[in-house]
């Protein structure tokens, strides 16, 4: 299949997000890869969470960087999904690495969050991590900040980068086209991650021709999963990687059938 299926946050309709049940069950399901975020802890440890606090995905409150590790590994972050998951702990980036690193998963979707202060130090720690693990050929951090993807290219050269974008519905043309286009080139990104709304063909093609991948989030409905096929995209970002597999294969052999009529 040539269009990957990326596990945003994990298999996160099936287990708690960003937790490492989550991405176990997106293994099982067979995703080509997955897509995180990462945030550093007060005593800088690099953690794995989609907010800045914990407030919705844990018995607790508050902000990530003002709690130790040692303190977020008290929270439940399981429970407000199912009792099922009751007492599962905020994974680091660490042990996410550790349990993705030996599966055939072929793209490792870091998203580094702008933090307030210590961008640095995130950045920094985050390439560490990776390089640790020998992940860095299936890696792409991937940010909505032009200044992150800057200082990741200036850290590691060989990072793959993606630009998310953009980050707010565009309204004009400006939004969708130009300003994407202009930070991609500046920053020197590999990816151009941009939101479903916003691909066309026209654009994955821009894309392609100036020698960037292309992997659309978040996309969990059938019609966009072919529309997007139509379009070209190179990657697919789903909450549900089991389904979103199933109807890139319906829409696969669909245009198989279709070429293999007589005419």
């Amino acid at each position: 299949m040539s269009v990957k299926i990326i596990a945003h946050r994990g298999a996160n309709r099936k287990a708690p997000q960003n937790t490492l049940p989550a991405f176990r069950q997106a293994i099982a399901e067979g995703a080509d890869g997955f897509e995180t975020d990462v945030h550093l802890t007060r005593d800088g440890v690099p953690v794995i969470c989609h907010n800045y606090t914990i407030d919705k995905t844990s018995d607790g409150v508050g902000e990530i960087s003002s709690f130790t590790l040692a303190e977020l590994k008290r929270f439940d972050f399981g429970a407000y999904f199912s009792e099922e998951f009751r007492g599962t702990p905020l994974p680091t980036l660490d042990e996410f690495l550790e349990l993705v690193a030996p599966t055939d998963a072929e793209i490792i979707n870091i998203e580094l969050k702008c933090p307030k202060k210590r961008m640095f130090e995130l950045v920094s720690k985050t390439v560490q991590s990776i390089r640790r693990f020998g992940v860095l050929d299936r890696v792409i951090i991937s940010s909505f900040s032009p200044a992150i993807l800057k200082m990741v290219k200036d850290i590691e050269p060989r990072c793959k980068t993606g630009f998310l974008h953009p980050t707010q519905n565009p309204s004009v043309c400006r939004a969708v086209f130009v300003e994407p286009y202009t930070i991609l080139k500046s920053t020197g990104a590999d990816y151009a991650h941009p939101a479903s709304i916003t691909v066309t063909k026209l654009s994955v093609w821009l894309e392609h021709k100036m020698g960037r991948k292309v992997n659309v989030w978040t996309v969990n409905d059938e019609p966009t999963i072919r529309y997007l096929l139509a379009c070209g995209v190179d990657g697919i970002i789903t909450d549900r990687p089991d389904t979103t597999r199933a109807a890139v294969e319906r829409a696969l052999g669909k245009k198989r059938e279709a070429a293999a009529e007589p005419v």
